[in-house]
């Protein structure tokens, strides 16, 4: 008896877009007039394996001039000693009116296999009242 089969790929039914969870924050130094809110996806591309592209939204409250810093902290399952991890920044416009988004993104490469990432403000956030609650799991083809 034989039994014949072709090896199927690993990443071909992983869901490409992770939505991220919505984070509140008070903005660049504590302050209110620079509060808003933040949205966005992972997205892990069947046809760019090993990237991850990271896009967000920053809805502010308020118009004014707020440093809008973005900070994609992420860990690869794959690899040893947290090699696969760490940190990026997506730097948003200074300028900010009201209720009209501001988005950026970031690409960078990760180990195929799994990986997390949490999304966070350079203010208090909620991200920082519940981190777990903020985390995004998804799978790198």
């Amino acid at each position: 008896m034989t039994a014949v089969g072709a090896p199927s790929s690993a990443h071909a039914h992983h869901q490409e877009f992770t939505p991220l969870p919505v984070a509140y924050s008070l903005g660049e130094q504590f302050s209110v007039p620079c509060s808003g809110q933040l949205t966005g996806a992972v997205h892990t591309p069947h046809d760019n394996p090993g990237h991850v592209t990271v896009s967000v939204s920053w809805l502010p409250f308020f118009t004014g001039q707020c440093h809008n810093a973005i900070f994609v902290n992420y860990w690869s399952a794959v690899g040893e000693n947290g090699e696969g991890s760490g940190t990026r920044l997506i730097l948003l416009p200074f300028e900010s009116r009201a209720f009209q988004p501001l988005t950026g993104q970031i690409t960078f490469p990760m180990a195929s296999g799994g990986g997390s990432m949490t999304v966070t403000t350079n203010g208090v956030s909620t991200t920082y009242l519940d981190p777990l609650a903020n985390t995004v799991r998804f799978t790198v083809a």
